[in-house]
């Protein structure tokens, strides 16, 4: 046959290959909440799922129970409870795609374990701050920015020792756009925001966590969080546990300084950052040490001991301030993170592209950089391969192609200053479907004519002249 007899059929968006190139990526790390601790995470980091196969090793019931409900792989994916919704804006095509039910697990079903009521899930206590807000840690093991979130929590009259979480069980309480991840002192990608907690909660909910890509797929990532909310708790008896900041801790422009609490197990319980910039540097102890005191009130309290008790700061004597904790085996650290040398933005390696000839899709990348979040994508497309678009999605139509076709595109992405590159594997195939003439309104046609109208074939049944083919009975499809 030949090919210039093959039919081009222009499509806005080619969804076979946008599957085929880009849906595989959710096999990659992603994250989970790290606080409050997300189901999963807790599950996985408590361990005793390999053997035996009754799971009578895992020490937690509810993560027992889910174990045996679908197995380990809910438990060794903690940072992939992910689904794609590629009208991700539309909360109706969200709730559609992760159906009641099915909320904990982001609608998987071989992590439907996580769906599990249980009176044994194990519960985070979190104390609200003044303001009403709870301060969140997402472990990002891959950043995706551009991104948002959405927080949700149980209503009250739910109750997750019987009932599985349905749409109709939550409230959103909070929504945040594209936040910058932070990098700890440990190499560790965080990103941190605030949860908006309604005043009259107190007692267990469920904190409901959605991260949304802005990307071609739609990928987001939802996590479940079993908290106990409480409120003031009472007196506190406050031990020192040395100065907030030491002589010679001065912090520069382009510094990070961490504040950070440990229990007696040397376990994380308090983690605090603050980027220092021309603006700060003057003031950053005092706004570090606010807001230890906000979020963090019934943990630490930065300041000075006064005779009645009460602990205030001295903006004026800096050094005299102490870290206050309201347990005695608590420890306190500070340290101050020069700025690494900047490095090269990490390129995930691209999955193979397949299309159709004749056919347009999107080709996502997805990069990140741990210095700078702006950044820059070349792209080197080969004829007769063309494209349009920039940034990190490109709309990439193929030619026509004799055979099964192979390419390679490659994308250079860049900080400013310095750049990495990655070739992405492409093949077009080769449809085999034959082009026939245009149908036209003021050609005569006979019985056995074929011509082609919007992207169809049609032969026509017997003599016509101005039937349009997909309207009019003479006309049949091929």
């Amino acid at each position: 046959m030949n090919k210039q007899d093959k039919r081009v059929s222009q499509a806005g968006i080619g969804l076979g290959a946008i599957a085929l190139s880009v849906l595989s990526q959710t096999v990659m790390a992603h994250g989970f909440m790290e606080f409050p601790k997300a189901r999963q995470a807790i599950c996985q980091a408590q361990g005793g799922y390999w053997w035996p196969d009754d799971g009578s090793n895992i020490p937690n019931l509810a993560c027992r129970a889910a174990f045996l409900e679908s197995g380990h792989v809910q438990f060794i994916q903690e940072h992939e409870f992910a689904a794609n919704t590629p009208d991700y804006n539309n909360q109706a095509a969200v709730e559609k795609n992760i159906p009641n039910g099915t909320l904990c697990a982001a609608g998987s079903h071989e992590k439907r374990g996580m769906n599990l009521p249980s009176e044994h899930w194990q519960r985070t206590e979190v104390t609200p701050n003044a303001q009403n807000e709870l301060a969140i840690r997402f472990r990002a093991t891959t950043p995706h920015n551009p991104s948002f979130w959405k927080f949700y929590i149980s209503k009250p009259t739910f109750n997750p020792s019987v009932d599985t979480l349905g749409w109709q069980d939550v409230e959103l309480v909070t929504e945040v756009g594209n936040v910058d991840f932070v990098k700890d002192p440990d190499g560790k990608r965080f990103y941190e925001m605030k949860v908006s907690i309604p005043q009259d909660r107190v007692g267990d909910a469920i904190l409901y966590t959605r991260w949304q890509r802005n990307d071609v797929v739609g990928e987001g990532f939802y996590n479940c969080s079993d908290v106990t909310i409480v409120r003031d708790s009472g007196p506190v008896t406050w031990t020192s546990a040395g100065y907030f900041v030491k002589q010679g801790q001065n912090a520069k422009a382009t510094d990070t300084v961490w504040a950070r609490v440990f229990d007696g197990t040397g376990k994380e319980i308090v983690s605090k950052s603050i980027k220092i910039t021309p603006q700060n540097e003057a003031s950053w102890q005092q706004l570090l040490a606010d807001e230890l005191n906000l979020d963090h009130a019934n943990t630490v309290q930065v300041g000075v001991r006064q005779a009645n008790g009460n602990i205030v700061f001295d903006g004026q004597n800096v050094l005299s301030n102490e870290v206050f904790v309201s347990n005695a085996n608590y420890t306190y650290n500070l340290s101050i993170q020069v700025q690494a040398p900047n490095t090269a933005p990490k390129i995930h390696k691209p999955d193979p592209f397949i299309l159709d000839e004749s056919t347009t899709a999107k080709l996502h990348v997805h990069a990140f950089d741990d210095e700078q979040q702006a950044l820059i994508y070349q792209w080197q497309v080969p004829s007769p391969l063309t494209f349009t678009g920039t940034g990190a999605t490109i709309d990439v139509t193929a030619p026509v192609v004799d055979g099964d076709t192979s390419y390679s595109i490659t994308v250079t992405v860049s900080d400013g200053e310095l750049s990495t590159s990655a070739v992405v594997p492409v093949t077009v195939k080769s449809t085999g479907i034959p082009q026939l003439p245009a149908w036209s309104a003021s050609k005569t046609y006979v019985a056995g004519d074929k011509v082609a109208h919007e992207n169809i074939n049609y032969q026509a049944k017997w003599w016509n002249v101005g039937e349009e083919p997909g309207t009019a009975q003479v006309w049949k499809k091929l």
